[in-house]
């Protein structure tokens, strides 16, 4: 039981702002245990867990009550805010970690790197502008309309560990298991294909085998070192599977490693080339072109998720 509302009440601090938390989670700590006892001398008994949840679902979701104890917004108001605050901050936090990265790259890869850099600053600030506008309107309309979330209705108080915008983004919250060995699982694969344990079939539908060419030797040993560091932090937290300080900042820079390994790979030509033997009729069909597009659509994919889970760990380690 004592878990359960720890639960709801670490899943609130992380909506509130660092300075009231500790004396709000108090305040509201001290209600639901006072409501608990009430209930459980009104049956005689101590609570059923699906009768804690319920009292739980009657104080309203964490991110919602977060909203009563902040000021009065003019455009959002607490009830929306929380959400949009934090929505905000990520959105925020992704585009500056993609444009960090770019522009440490355009410094060191660039032929004129001062002005492809400042050019990039400017590029993202107003990509950063846009994206803020656009979720600052959404949640204004959404506000002006009194739209229900389904978010604070529909919520199980044991399920609070779930998701981006839940209590994982805070250190020492668990960590699924279900989620680790997913990762494990899918770095496992890309290993053993890395270094040629298991081979897919590369081919283009139309007949014509490709592969890498000579020019991803450069990114092998960066790719197969990852990979291992990645599996072996996995490991630790299958094991010990509740989030550290040390292992979130450790995360981080893995995390921006592999980004930076996608830039340059997204950047890189030439990697992709016709296996000898192949039909090849570029007249025709062009499928080595089709296979670069590809794989460039694959890395800024992999790109967009490895900056959000970056921004999400500078997150939990902003708001500790």
């Amino acid at each position: 039981m004592a878990g359960l509302i720890d639960q709801y009440l670490l899943q609130l601090k992380t909506y509130l702002p660092a300075k009231q938390r500790e004396d709000i989670a108090a305040e509201l700590g001290d209600s639901i245990l006072s409501s608990v006892g009430e209930r459980e001398r009104e049956l005689g008994r101590k609570l059923a867990d699906d009768e804690l949840v319920a009292l739980l679902k009657g104080f309203g979701h964490p991110l919602h009550v977060a909203g009563r104890y902040l000021p009065k917004q003019y455009l959002i108001g607490p009830g929306v805010f929380p959400l949009y605050w934090y929505t905000l901050q990520a959105v925020v936090i992704v585009v500056a970690v993609i444009a960090a990265i770019l522009g440490a790259i355009a410094l060191l890869t660039d032929a004129r790197p001062v002005q492809s850099f400042t050019q990039l600053l400017w590029d993202m600030f107003g990509v950063g502008l846009s994206a803020a506008a656009v979720v600052t309107l959404v949640f204004a309309v959404v506000d002006y309309h009194g739209f229900r979330l389904r978010l604070f209705e529909d919520y199980d108080p044991r399920k609070l560990d779930g998701g981006m915008l839940s209590l994982r983004a805070a250190p020492l919250s668990p960590i699924p298991r279900g989620d680790t060995i997913f990762e494990i699982a899918t770095l496992a694969i890309l290993f053993a294909w890395w270094i040629g344990w298991i081979d897919f079939v590369n081919m283009t539908g139309v007949g014509v085998a490709v592969r890498f060419s000579a020019a991803i030797e450069p990114f092998f040993w960066p790719v197969l070192a990852l990979c291992v560091i990645d599996i072996v932090r996995l490991g630790v937290d299958l094991v010990y599977a509740h989030r550290t300080l040390p292992r979130t900042i450790l995360r981080l820079f893995i995390n921006t490693a592999w980004l930076v390994l996608f830039v340059l790979l997204f950047r890189a030509d030439g990697l992709i080339e016709p296996v000898a033997g192949s039909l090849l009729d570029p007249a025709r069909f062009d499928p080595v072109t089709m296979m670069e597009r590809v794989f460039r659509v694959a890395l800024f994919g992999l790109g967009i998720v490895t900056a959000v889970l970056i921004a999400t760990d500078l997150v939990r380690i902003a708001r500790r």
